[in-house]
């Protein structure tokens, strides 16, 4: 498999255009297509051709079949800390070893996004076309459960867990694509904010249907640009636009956030897509985007600053039997019962073996490991 991200950034580098990276290769420009979407490799005269053309050892041009593609969604758009992607890896290797343990196994290769782009045409198709098999209207707000049912759909495999408030590094989320079996894991911190858990469920779908192909720094770009134009689609942006046009002050404000309660965004993503039609439009920007910096993010009266845990399973943390069973049965994952059979094949528990498959302290590994094993009488039998 060619080292997809490498290349488009070294395209990026040298302002190539998959054209004229054809043209160069003198090949066609549907056979790039056909590399860069991991359909089919260059021949050999042509791989070297690539390499030349790009700057690139052959080399560094493959990339290992195994190789883990990890990526973080961070409060605020920081840069997840070296700590945290070690300890992903480290995550990675771990998870590899329960998908022989996993209920079904993948028959079907998920749909993914042809050649994804930057370009807003794209993304607005991309997300329209999510939308109409969800059945939406052009302005209507994502539920909840429809963004977890299409990440069901597509194959992802949820991870749930307590990775605390102030968790170093600011980590609300992390997919980890497993290219040898084609398997998407995607962790959610039941502790961060509830106010922003559509965003980076949706933030994770758009990784999910690049499956990783876009270089580091585009493809969360485009994961962010993808979940805020599935949230807040164009008819959207356009009604919430013309009402701002006519209110300022406190009271822009506060539709802000009504439109942010309506629709279980942050207020950032309202202001980005309102922005972002107006320039399209060749209007003025609204100027709320320093305005809304430092406001409650969501409408008064909601309760968005509660943590996942607490409002959708009523505690901050539960108790490990319990937490296995509610996040097993709400997000509809096999990863505990994969956890499980693992360790009834290894023929006991392993707190250390779950620490580092869930990225947990020990501490709570432990509280887990009990749970899943046949002396608690929950999962494991």
């Amino acid at each position: 498999m060619l080292n997809i991200p490498l290349i488009l950034q070294s395209m990026q580098q040298r302002g190539l255009t998959r054209t004229a990276l054809a043209t160069a290769c003198d090949v066609s420009k549907e056979a790039v297509s056909n590399w860069l979407s991991g359909q089919s490799l260059p021949r050999p005269r042509k791989l070297l051709r690539l390499a030349e053309i790009l700057h690139i050892e052959v080399t560094q041009l493959m990339a290992p079949d195994d190789e883990p593609v990890i990526a973080f969604r961070t409060t605020g758009g920081q840069r997840a800390s070296d700590a945290a992607r070690e300890a992903a890896v480290t995550a990675a290797e771990h998870l590899q070893e329960l998908l022989p343990h996993l209920p079904h196994p993948r028959l079907f290769s998920p749909a993914v996004l042809e050649s994804p782009s930057l370009e807003e045409a794209y993304l607005l198709e991309a997300t329209r076309q999510v939308r109409d098999r969800l059945g939406l209207a052009d302005d209507a707000p994502v539920q909840r459960q429809e963004l977890l049912a299409v990440l069901q759909g597509f194959g992802a495999i949820m991870v749930p867990v307590y990775w605390n408030r102030q968790r170093h590094g600011h980590e609300n989320a992390l997919s980890i694509y497993l290219p040898r079996s084609k398997t998407t894991w995607v962790f959610v911190n039941l502790h961060a904010c509830i106010g922003t858990f559509n965003a980076w469920l949706a933030h994770e779908l758009g990784h999910c249907y690049t499956l990783h192909r876009l270089a580091a720094d585009e493809g969360e770009l485009f994961a962010e640009r993808f979940a805020q134009a599935l949230l807040f689609p164009p008819a959207a942006a356009a009604r919430a636009a013309a009402e701002l046009g006519k209110v300022s002050g406190d009271e822009a404000l506060r539709l802000l956030a009504w439109y942010a309660g309506k629709y279980e965004v942050p207020m950032s993503t309202i202001v980005a897509r309102v922005d972002l039609w107006l320039a399209h439009q060749g209007r003025k920007v609204s100027g709320l985007k320093r305005k809304q910096r430092g406001c409650d993010v969501h409408g008064e009266g909601r309760q968005e600053t509660l943590s996942v845990s607490a409002a959708l399973f009523g505690a901050e943390q539960l108790p490990a039997e319990h937490y296995i069973r509610t996040a097993s049965d709400f997000f509809r994952t096999p990863v505990f019962e994969a956890l499980a059979c693992w360790q009834r094949r290894q023929g006991g528990g392993s707190p250390a073996f779950v620490a580092s498959a869930l990225n947990v302290d020990i501490g709570h590994a432990v509280e887990i490991s009990f749970a899943l094993s046949p002396a608690s009488g929950m999962l494991a039998s």
